[in-house]
């Protein structure tokens, strides 16, 4: 039995508490005080429920939002937030963080990178790495409750630096309910997250269906449609050509989506909207276009995919254009206030310190 700290008690973060719960393992769920009230249900049935992929009660040792009960005694604290949670979340946990504590952060969406810089100004050294994307397609319908539609065969992995990947892929692997898949490096799998390709463009394609139907509809059925699916490829071309400037052999969406979801398909339209994951459970579309799929993935992946375009001295006009369109829509400088190259630790590096920095830590 290992000791673990689930940090996020979103959808994603029930679910993994329970789940390892499931799994014989030691585990606390943490949320942060704003949000403690989602807490009191799980605490006072002593864990999380799952059905569906996932059946059976995880029994917790606690759930709270003490920090310090938490994280202490934890020898892997895995992250399981939006993008715009992490950073508030390490703040709380830093002054209980020790050496030889390894943090993962579910998905990483370069969350890696900032919280290197962090961690750095402060004198604290842990394990960090990070993966693509959530393993669980969930829904928490009441706190302690999780629907777990489907799950994915496996996630991909890296280490901040990518020199302490294999280490930290064997000790969380052995407690990790899924097949971990090594990447090159933290910039591998932030442009592996395929939210970066699907969610903003599909927001955009469909935000007069949106706002005229509160959400009413199926997004990645009925809202992936020939077209849609036409501005996620080109905004996947772009990530490719990054990545492929950066060292990174990256797998275009179909191929990811087909191997995540064993599928067949040639188009993202068709491999997304006939996805049984998605397609068998009711309208899930956001309510409004300020949602999480854009104030969370503009800043935290389009924007860092127009970020390292312009380290390698290259051209994102089809990602600049969702991104200015959504940011004018939203009235945000997405550009301004997201994970740009300053954030990331990257400025003033070249393609080439910047593919040593996240290899060795050092440019």
């Amino acid at each position: 039995m290992s000791r673990l700290a689930i940090l996020g008690a979103g959808n994603g973060g029930q679910a993994l508490s329970g789940h390892l719960a499931l799994e014989g393992h030691d585990v606390s769920l943490y949320e942060l005080p704003a949000f403690a009230e989602k807490l009191q249900p799980i605490s006072e049935a002593g864990g999380i429920e799952l059905t569906g992929a996932i059946e059976g009660f995880g029994k917790l040792r606690s759930a709270s939002s003490n920090a310090r009960e938490a994280v202490e005694g934890a020898d892997i604290l895995f992250l399981v937030v939006p993008s715009f949670g992490q950073m508030p979340i390490l703040e709380e946990i830093l002054p209980y963080l020790r050496e030889g504590m390894s943090l993962l952060f579910i998905p990483g969406n370069f969350g890696t990178l900032e919280a290197a810089a962090r961690l750095r100004e402060k004198g604290i050294s842990v394990g960090l790495s990070e993966t693509d994307t959530l393993p669980y397609a969930c829904r928490a319908n009441s706190p302690g409750h999780v629907h777990v539609w489907g799950v994915k065969t496996g996630v991909s992995f890296a280490s901040f630096p990518s020199k302490e990947t294999p280490g930290e892929l064997e000790k969380i692997q052995a407690v990790f309910p899924f097949k971990l898949n090594p990447l090159a490096n933290v910039l591998e799998s932030g442009l592996s997250n395929m939210n970066l390709v699907v969610h903003c463009a599909a927001v955009l394609l469909n935000a007069g269906r949106i706002e005229a139907t509160q959400g009413d509809f199926r997004f990645y059925t009925d809202g992936i449609t020939p077209s849609v699916g036409k501005l996620q490829e080109l905004i996947d071309s772009e990530r490719i050509q990054i990545g492929k400037a950066l060292g990174l052999n990256l797998a275009d969406a179909r191929e990811w989506v087909r191997r995540a979801y064993s599928l067949q398909g040639e188009t993202l339209y068709e491999l997304l909207s006939k996805n049984p994951a998605y397609a068998n459970h009711g309208p899930d579309a956001p309510k409004s276009i300020n949602h999480r799929y854009v104030t969370e993935d503009v800043p935290n992946l389009l924007v860092p995919l127009m970020e390292l375009a312009r380290a390698c001295i290259l051209e994102t006009p089809i990602t600049r254009s969702v991104v200015t369109i959504l940011s004018a829509l939203l009235e945000k400088d997405f550009a301004r206030d997201g994970r740009n190259l300053q954030k990331l630790g990257l400025n003033g590096m070249s393609a080439g310190q910047i593919q040593s920095y996240v290899t060795n830590g050092k440019a």
